[in-house]
C-alpha cells in the first residue's frame, strides 16, 4: 500500500509506504477531547514507513506508566500528525483521517471500550479492549 495524505492547510504533507501494524479506535477521554468526538482513529506504522515534508511542533506529556507520549502537530494549523512514545521507540501512531483516501479504513481493535460514549456500537467481530494493553503485541496480534 502506497497512500498520500496531508493535514488540513495542506502544509504538512505524507506518504505513507506498507500497510500499518494494526489500525485502533481509541474511546479514552484524551481521545475524545483532543478530537472533539467519540473517539480517535490511528495507525500503528514504523517510523520509516511515513514521508513527511514540512514543519511539525511537538507537544509532550507524561503518561500514568511514566512514558513520555509526544504529539507532533501541523506548525500552522494544529493538527495533530502522529504520536511517538518512550514505550515504543520507533513506532508512530499515525492519525487515520488525515490521508486523502479513507474508505478502505476499519479498526482491527478498540481500545479504552470502557469510556466509549453509549450510542456508539462496536462489531462483535472485532476485538476489543476495556483499557490500553500493557503489551503492544495483544494490540499487533489481532489483525485479521
Amino acid at each position: 500500500m502506497t497512500a498520500t495524505g496531508s493535514c488540513q492547510c495542506g502544509q504538512v504533507q505524507l506518504v505513507v509506504s506498507g500497510e500499518a501494524l494494526v489500525t485502533y479506535a481509541c474511546h479514552c477521554r484524551d481521545c475524545q477531547k483532543r478530537t472533539g468526538s467519540a473517539f480517535s482513529m490511528g495507525l500503528v506504522m514504523l517510523a520509516e514507513q511515513v514521508a513527511l515534508k514540512g514543519e511539525c511542533t511537538p507537544w509532550t506529556r507524561t503518561s500514568d506508566d511514566g512514558h513520555t507520549n509526544t504529539r507532533h502537530s501541523c506548525s500552522q494549523c494544529g493538527n495533530i500528525i502522529y504520536g511517538d512514545s518512550s514505550a515504543t521507540p520507533g513506532l508512530w501512531k499515525l492519525q487515520a483521517g488525515l490521508l486523502d483516501d479513507t474508505s478502505a479504513l476499519c479498526p482491527d481493535v478498540h481500545i479504552w471500550t470502557c469510556r466509549k460514549q453509549g450510542w456508539v456500537s462496536l462489531p462483535a467481530d472485532t476485538r476489543c479492549f476495556d483499557t490500553q494493553p500493557q503489551d503492544l503485541t495483544e494490540l499487533l496480534t489481532t489483525r485479521q
